[in-house]
């Protein structure tokens, strides 16, 4: 019985990997920060930071409450104040935002979001690498075990997102 337990546990790790996705942390939400002050055009001031998300997708509405709930009412980091504006995948179009951040667990659905960015000329920031190797998403975050950041080339330029140099040579660029 143990045996066929542990076997089963195991399927269900390969099968749904979102599944053991931490949620976004307080870290995460700071080094996307930072990686806004790097842009090519830095922000600056309150940016409305679109939190995307699906409300039927247990990990991405997980994302949208941790989000909501570390940046509050807006939350300083450097010489930005981040406020979210939560923005239901389906709204996309609809909701202006100066930054928008990809909650995990999208999947293919997520292109709308890249394509979006595309359109409107804004940068999409997520801690999915897979959204970001996929191209959902120029900028994947993630602090833990340590600080790694990688930029999607394609995306990053179809949403004509530069970055700075010193910026480039710290991260990893697919």
């Amino acid at each position: 019985m143990r045996k066929y337990l542990l076997s089963l546990v195991a399927a269900v790790l390969l099968v749904m990997p979102g599944a053991v996705k931490a949620q976004v942390t307080a870290k995460d939400v700071q080094v996307a920060a930072r990686v806004l002050t790097f842009t090519s055009t830095p922000f600056s001031g309150t940016v409305k930071l679109g939190i995307v998300y699906d409300p039927s997708v247990a990990a991405s509405n997980a994302d949208e409450q941790a989000l909501t709930g570390i940046l509050g009412s807006g939350l300083a980091v450097g010489g930005i104040t981040l406020v979210p504006v939560p923005v239901p995948i389906a709204s996309i179009s609809a909701t202006p935002v100066n930054a928008y951040f990809l909650t995990s667990g999208l999947g293919a659905a997520a292109a709308a979001v890249q394509a979006q960015a595309a359109s409107s000329k804004t940068i999409c920031i997520t801690t999915d690498l897979s959204a970001t190797k996929a191209g959902y998403c120029a900028v994947s975050v993630q602090s833990v075990p340590q600080v790694q950041i990688t930029v999607n080339k394609a995306a990053a330029t179809a949403s004509n997102v530069g970055f700075a140099s010193a910026f480039l040579m710290m991260v990893t660029e697919i």
